[in-house]
């Protein structure tokens, strides 16, 4: 296959809100860490995919509708041959719609679209060189089920895939783990990729050629590090140790004799819970009562509580009411490695439903082409929590339907299945 890479530099001006965290005091007041945008071109015979990866929070979906008009038009790509990912920082720019967790920074999106058209052009553009494929799988326990319930889990695996020059150097790698990136946690005020960062600077100085890493997360809707607000060191310790459970492996693997690599790609439409008015007004008035919330977010998670309300009376009796929500399941191929990409927040349980029906080896690239909320297992939609009754009044619509995830993984498994021997 050829590859070739670009990279650049899209680090927010300090004084810019920071997005996730609605306990936060706002704005940035400085840096930890530059955040970048990493593109990846990858072909091979008419397979082609162009992969930008994101140091945000996610992306509105109104910036990836902008991307691929632009690539059709500019680059003559198709849909399925752009991938767009995000590691989830909790500590750089709004480029999603969350209510009180850091405003939506309209100007910095504009400058964004902007640079991720100017890297796509250079990656496009750029002399290709011919590479071997490397695939290897470390496991790490670092990641914690934050939920803290009976259906408890976690995914260990550390996926790492390398593009190797014929030298014998590394050109680019691919490092896939699920997890929040939310060490730093809310008492942060300084810009940073958080964990990843020093994930992919640790592999690209430890791998011979210092290639380009893009560190994707994975099903990490209920995953969490150890503990939060730790000290800067700690965030360092955690992101190399997610590189040092595939350094070794990197360095003494062999590339795969063939390869084939294919990108497939479809649309699947999810139900919302929908509430009719006494409905919605039932369900404010119940998280105005809910005592957890109000302690940690004050009136701040009132005004969400009152803004939710508004936005979905106003929602359900307009012309245009929409009652489910678009998923996209992004398939890319690598051998007998399958990466589903879909853009929300899932529950890790869906990694190993992929991976026991398909019988294939399966990882999920969460926060990609988009981010629609989160989506529980049904399992949760009964205990209750955080990411079911009140995460989607930060993300200002209804909720998903319980079972929205488990219907995902059945279709992300036929279209798995259909698109690999």
């Amino acid at each position: 296959m050829n590859v070739s890479v670009a990279s650049r530099d899209i680090t927010a001006q300090v004084g810019s809100e920071l997005s996730g965290f609605a306990a936060r005091i706002q704005p940035s007041t400085g840096i930890l860490d530059n955040l970048f945008a990493k593109a990846l071109f990858i072909q091979e015979g008419s397979t082609r995919l162009l992969w930008i990866n994101c140091d945000l929070i996610g992306l509105d979906e109104s910036i990836i509708h902008k991307l691929r008009t632009w690539a059709t038009k500019s680059l003559g790509l198709n849909p399925t041959e752009l991938f767009v990912s995000t590691t989830h920082t909790h500590s750089g720019p709004a480029t999603i719609h969350l209510k009180e967790a850091g405003e939506y920074d309209s100007s910095y999106v504009e400058t964004l679209i902007e640079n991720l058209k100017e890297l796509s052009r250079e990656v496009f553009h750029a002399k290709r060189e011919p590479c071997d494929l490397i695939q290897e799988e470390g496991h790490l326990n670092l990641a914690i089920d934050r939920r803290n319930q009976t259906t408890s889990h976690t995914d260990p695996r550390v996926l790492a895939i390398g593009f190797k020059r014929k030298e014998g150097t590394f050109i680019a790698a691919v490092i896939n783990y699920a997890i929040h990136p939310v060490a730093l946690g809310s008492t942060n005020c300084a810009i940073s990729a958080d964990i990843f960062a020093h994930t992919a600077t640790h592999l690209s100085q430890s791998l011979p050629g210092n290639p380009l890493v893009l560190v994707t997360n994975g099903a990490c809707g209920n995953l969490n590090p150890p503990s939060e607000n730790v000290a800067y060191s700690q965030v360092i310790s955690w992101g190399q140790a997610i590189a040092n459970a595939v350094i070794p492996q990197l360095l003494r693997s062999q590339p795969e004799q063939s390869v084939v690599f294919k990108v497939a790609y479809q649309k699947l439409p999810l139900a919302l819970d929908i509430l009719d008015a006494a409905g919605i007004e039932a369900a404010a008035n119940r998280a105005l009562r809910d005592e957890p919330s109000l302690r940690t977010w004050g009136d701040k998670f009132i005004r969400v509580v009152n803004s939710w309300k508004k936005s979905c009376l106003s929602e359900i009796q307009s012309k245009t009411f929409k009652k489910n929500k678009t998923a996209e399941i992004y398939i890319i191929r690598f051998n007998d490695t399958v990466l589903f990409g879909a853009n929300a927040e899932l529950f890790s349980e869906i990694t190993d439903q992929l991976s026991l029906e398909t019988n294939q080896k399966v990882y999920v690239i969460g926060y990609a082409n988009g981010d629609m909320g989160y989506l529980p297992t049904q399992a949760a939609y009964y205990e209750g929590g955080y990411e079911v009754e009140i995460a989607h009044l930060f993300y200002g619509g209804f909720r998903f339907k319980e079972g929205s995830l488990e219907l995902l993984a059945r279709s992300a498994s036929d279209f798995i299945k259909k698109n690999t021997p």
